[in-house]
């Protein structure tokens, strides 16, 4: 037999990262198995290819890497369309998103992939709010400095009289523990990986948009490949690859509410009826703009709901039976 073709799967999460090591490591040891020799793909973690997590789909391109983690918003201007994951409120946990947002790349619904194969389209928990001092309302956003990323989620800080500070991931514990930023818009698993629930205390559970993200080869790659070599990855990849993805951050993000809501130190705040209210009331212009910013977001946006709905109808058993 011959000698089997290698591939290099670049992460810039270390090898013990929830997604690298509950969802990469094993996409790739199946894909080997199910290729019966004809496939090696070995995963490189830590950012050995690149550290850069904005700089991983250049790897792919580049053929640096043959496949990739990564952050779709860290490549601006080019998928757009998946930007619809942003609007607070519009996704509450990861599985039925990302479920959801790869069946419509599957159904050719979305722009900005031309050239690339996503072995998996996916979206993070959405981001809650995590402060130096208790946050229920939308006032209580006046006047204050917010650790942010991603254009929706900074209108909304602006709509509420906030002002959005950028800060890197690595040092947002420290932003916040030096006063340089009063809270962060952040999902929980985030939150512990980096430490921040050690500084901020105050935890508002509620859904201020989510954000997408992927394994990704160059469609010319793929095509190169032996037919059984593309046989294996079709086999562990896909929609269900996608519910595995949004799994695996759902589960992190149980176990860090169950952890925090166990802590002394840790308050998570569940709004009120009425305090709810007010903050969709406040996202919802922010969600309008959205929707009006292009000819064709409208559309993005109800397609993305009528897949959503038809994921929570029962949808995505198929997925979950081929986990």
């Amino acid at each position: 037999m011959a000698d089997p073709v290698k591939l290099k799967l670049s992460s810039f999460e270390s090898p013990l990262g929830n997604i690298t090591s509950n969802v990469l490591t094993p996409f790739a040891r199946d894909a080997s198995a199910a290729s019966q020799g004809a496939l090696q793909i070995d995963v490189f973690a830590g950012g050995t290819l690149g550290r850069n997590p904005a700089q991983q789909l250049k790897l792919v391109t580049d053929g640096i890497a043959d496949m990739a983690w990564v952050v779709l918003p860290y490549t601006p201007g080019r998928f757009d369309d998946a930007e619809v994951v942003g609007q607070p409120f519009i996704t509450t946990n990861s599985t039925e998103a990302s479920v959801a947002l790869h069946r419509m790349y599957e159904k050719g619904m979305l722009g900005g992939f031309d050239g690339l194969k996503m072995l998996v389209l996916g979206v993070t928990p959405p981001v809650t709010i995590h402060a130096m001092m208790p946050v229920r309302t939308p006032a209580d956003l006046k006047s204050k400095r917010v650790r942010i990323s991603g254009d929706l989620p900074t209108r909304l800080v602006e709509s509420l009289d906030g002002a959005p500070v950028q800060v890197g991931g690595g040092q947002i514990a420290d932003a916040l523990s030096r006063g340089v930023v009063d809270m962060t818009f952040n999902n929980w698993g985030f939150v512990s990986d980096f430490k921040v629930d050690e500084i901020a205390r105050h935890h508002l559970d509620i859904p201020l948009g989510a954000v997408a993200v992927g394994v990704v080869m160059r469609q010319d790659r793929y095509d190169a490949l032996p037919e059984q070599a593309r046989a294996a990855i079709d086999k562990v990849s896909g929609e269900q690859l996608a519910y595995k993805l949004g799994q695996a951050f759902d589960n992190q993000d149980t176990d860090v509410r169950k952890r925090l809501n166990a802590s002394p130190r840790n308050e998570i705040i569940t709004p009120t009826p009425e305090e709810l209210l007010a903050w969709q009331q406040a996202a919802e212009p922010i969600n309008a703009a959205w929707r009006q910013a292009k000819p064709d977001n409208e559309r993005i946006n109800n397609l993305f709901a009528e897949e959503l709905a038809g994921v929570r109808a029962g949808g995505g058993a198929a997925a979950k039976n081929n986990q």
